[in-house]
């Protein structure tokens, strides 16, 4: 998918599941009545998408591609067929929501750092911490998932560049080391 494609919006109806091969996809979401907006970034590895096939309802979240973007896509017939064919399939269809709403549970708590420089940490050991690779991910949207300005998010990196803690790209960044950044954002939560 090229950048800007939507996988998928709120309200369409149920659909299959998506695996992130490669690129970013920005999460879009809202309560019921509200417009979505961005909430997280996924990254390679992320399954998104088994909330229709759960609730039988339509599509809760919008995908959107943040750049070129590779995705797997296991049709809702498909995962039907799956869960009658083996009842366990279907408790492996339903981790997958619990891991989606312990994602939620971290952002939530993420948000509640006081320092803007910790929300950032916070955002980047969230979307960055296995890949070691560059991560598209823009200082705008960094800003909007932060609730900080693009200015604090742009002295933000730079400081994490001089720590040697992050790299950046054109509209990229790399986390050099994880655990710096998890260190600097838990260090919030202690004051």
């Amino acid at each position: 998918f090229d950048t800007g494609h939507v996988i998928f919006a709120k309200g369409d109806k149920a659909g299959g599941i998506y695996g992130l091969v490669s690129g970013t996809l920005g999460i879009m979401a809202a309560p019921p009545y509200s417009t979505p907006r961005l909430i997280d970034i996924a990254v390679s590895g992320d399954w998104l998408g088994e909330d229709s096939f759960i609730s039988g309802k339509p599509r809760r979240i919008e995908l959107v591609a943040q750049n070129e973007t590779w995705l797997l896509h296991v049709p809702l017939e498909k995962m039907e067929q799956m869960a009658e064919q083996d009842p366990d399939n279907m408790r492996a269809f339903g981790v997958m929501s619990i891991l989606g709403a312990d994602s939620m549970l971290r952002l939530v708590h993420d948000l509640q750092k006081k320092s803007a420089s910790a929300r950032v940490a916070s955002a980047l050991h969230r979307i960055c911490w296995a890949t070691h690779i560059p991560v598209a991910v823009s200082q705008e949207s960094l800003s909007v998932i932060t609730t900080t300005s693009r200015k604090q998010v742009n002295a933000i990196i730079k400081r994490f560049v001089e720590e040697g803690w992050v790299e950046t790209g054109y509209r990229s960044i790399t986390v050099l080391n994880p655990e710096a950044l998890k260190h600097h954002a838990d260090e919030d939560m202690a004051d």
